[in-house]
């Protein structure tokens, strides 16, 4: 929550500045549009790194470096709020309905007692992303079609993430083993983007768009002895995301 109010507060200091004085030069100072979203990781497996408590064992002493984990491709509802600075300065507030994300495990751990290739996947997400942005459009205030380009960054939180039910009945079979500890970073990533607005009428516009954003985070989580109860193996890995998002929404300028 700290990170998340430090990234809103260069926003609010930007909206304060210009409030006495923003005004395009046909009068409307806002605009917001709603449309969904298409995100596509484009990410690869980084490795998992391990520590553990066992010496004598080859299954909790092979965490294989070759490892690792993906995302899959996800749709949501999304939701823009820009200032107008001026005729072609903007600055905005992207919001999204979390998308729930599944996760894709790569290779195989434990010294090949979980092979994470067999599992459709390894378990999924909720994605919190807001992101601060400010864009520069082309042309005539007047102009039917307005390209723009802009860039911003995003605060990603990853919450109530679930193990797949599956690979928790493999761990226990084959290692007498459970995953605990589940725990995704958050993280801020830079964004830009380009797109275009086509003006309906005075008020309502048409907006695409395709965003990169270089977004990455880690995970950790720790292997626990079912019988014993102790954490055997504490393990990690980078998570490479680096998602095209492309947009397609409705606004209303006002």
């Amino acid at each position: 929550m700290k990170k998340l109010t430090t990234a809103l507060l260069p926003l609010a200091l930007i909206v304060t500045s210009f409030g006495a004085h923003a005004a395009t030069s046909d009068g409307k100072s806002y605009a917001v549009s709603a449309g969904w979203a298409h995100i596509m990781p484009q990410g690869t497996k980084q490795g998992v790194n391990s520590s553990s408590q066992v010496t004598n064992s080859s299954v909790y002493n092979n965490f294989n470096s070759a490892a690792g984990f993906e995302l899959d491709n996800a749709d949501t509802a999304e939701f823009k709020l820009d200032y107008l600075v001026n005729d072609n300065v903007t600055v905005g507030l992207i919001l999204g309905v979390p998308p729930k994300v599944d996760i894709q495990g790569k290779g195989q751990l434990l010294g090949g007692a979980l092979n994470l290739d067999s599992f459709s996947k390894v378990g999924d997400v909720k994605v919190y992303s807001p992101v601060l942005t400010g864009k520069y459009t082309f042309g005539n205030i007047n102009n039917k079609f307005r390209p723009y380009v802009g860039a911003g960054f995003m605060y990603a939180s990853f919450r109530d993430f679930k193990l797949n039910p599956e690979v928790s009945s493999r761990l226990s079979a084959t290692a007498a083993s459970s995953i605990r500890n589940v725990d995704i970073d958050d993280t801020v990533a830079p964004v830009a983007f380009i797109g275009a607005d086509y003006n309906i009428t005075s008020n309502w516009f048409a907006t695409a768009s395709v965003s990169y954003v270089h977004l990455s985070t880690h995970a950790n989580l720790d292997v626990v002895n079912n019988a014993s109860n102790v954490t055997v193996v504490q393990g990690s890995s980078k998570i490479e995301i680096n998602p095209i998002v492309t947009y397609l929404g409705l606004g209303y300028r006002f």
